[in-house]
């Protein structure tokens, strides 16, 4: 009953820390409007859902996949943690060629680089995660739905990192499309609107991919939840089928001592 409960505990932190942690890096990066709080909600909000996954840990400790899995995933939200204070550092650099930079700000970069890795992996594992907890849980519409729900995610994630890879390219693809299509480059305006159109398309899988992880996120809690109250009834129909044994029995005596009153031999 414990684990149970600490299970549930970490679904919900990871429910609602998602969307949060989602809002506050997107703010940050297109309007930091949080300056006077500095790096505090990046690191509140990535710290939850690296505590959410932490109670997942209490959950069946003797199974080793699933264990495995849930280590995983505390480390890449670990990292997700200490990494996420570049997020915010990264907005001061000037814009500069590659060669441009110092050290010391190619290190932000790259910094930031990898904090986005680990932030698409930590999803990605948070949905392996759900699988795997989908095929301990006894609920087959379960496992079927988080089945499905993951597949959609990773189809999703493909359009995602495409879109990714052409915000950082929107300069060339805009001048590719100033040559092989001018009414379609005009209707961007300038590279900055092509750049931006693709942010927003990121954004608009970033949000679905998200929704549906805490789809199953919300699926998973609330088996768990119906699991637990539905062991109540079974409790009380075996307090009833004990109460039935026990009346059979003094039934059972009451008529065996009318029948030794009766008997035609004591007279």
């Amino acid at each position: 009953m414990p684990s149970l409960r600490q299970l549930v505990r970490g679904l919900e932190l990871l429910f609602w820390a998602l969307p949060i942690a989602l809002l506050v890096c997107v703010q940050e990066i297109l309007a930091p409007a949080w300056e006077s709080w500095g790096i505090m909600p990046l690191i509140l909000s990535t710290g939850t859902l690296w505590f959410g996954v932490s109670r997942l840990r209490q959950f069946h400790p003797q199974e080793q996949i699933w264990q495995s899995a849930v280590r995983l995933t505390e480390v890449l939200a670990l990292l997700m943690a200490g990494l996420v204070p570049f997020l915010h550092w990264i907005q001061a650099l000037p814009e500069l060629s590659a060669s441009g930079y110092s050290a010391g700000q190619k290190h932000i970069i790259y910094s930031t680089i990898i904090f986005c890795t680990a932030s698409i992996m930590f999803v990605l594992n948070l949905n392996h995660l759900l699988t795997r907890l989908s095929v301990i849980l006894p609920d087959p519409v379960l496992r079927a739905d988080i089945k499905l729900f993951v597949m959609i995610n990773f189809i999703l994630f493909f359009p995602m990192l495409a879109a990714m890879w052409c915000c950082r390219l929107s300069s060339e693809l805009y001048s590719v499309l100033y040559y092989k299509a001018p009414g379609l480059a005009e209707s961007f305006g300038n590279a900055v609107g092509l750049q931006e159109l693709l942010q927003g398309v990121v954004l608009w899988i970033a949000i679905l991919i998200i929704a549906t992880t805490m789809t199953m996120i919300w699926k998973a809690k609330e088996a768990v939840l119906n699991g637990v109250f539905s062991l109540q009834p079974s409790l009380s129909s075996e307090d009833e089928d004990e109460e039935t044994r026990i009346v059979s029995v003094l039934e059972t005596d009451t008529e065996g001592a009318t029948d030794k009153s009766v008997d035609p031999s004591l007279n």
